[in-house]
């Protein structure tokens, strides 16, 4: 039997969520003030980086264990 997360997007937002809020917190930054100050091309790139990790977490969860 597996441990693996039925719903593994699941996991993978709240991974993401949990890195990247302590990565804020670690160097004093605060959330809600940060949104109004990013530009459009930073939006799309944290966008497509958030995808691309998706992408690689939903990969490495299909994978079948190595016994």
């Amino acid at each position: 039997m597996s441990n693996l997360p039925e719903k593994p997007e699941i996991i993978s937002n709240k991974v993401v969520d949990l890195l990247v809020s302590n990565a804020f917190r670690k160097n004093g930054i605060d959330v809600e003030s940060l949104k109004g100050k990013l530009l459009d091309e930073q939006k799309q790139a944290i966008k497509e980086l958030v995808e691309e990790l998706s992408l690689q977490v939903d990969a490495f969860v299909k994978q079948k264990p190595n016994q």
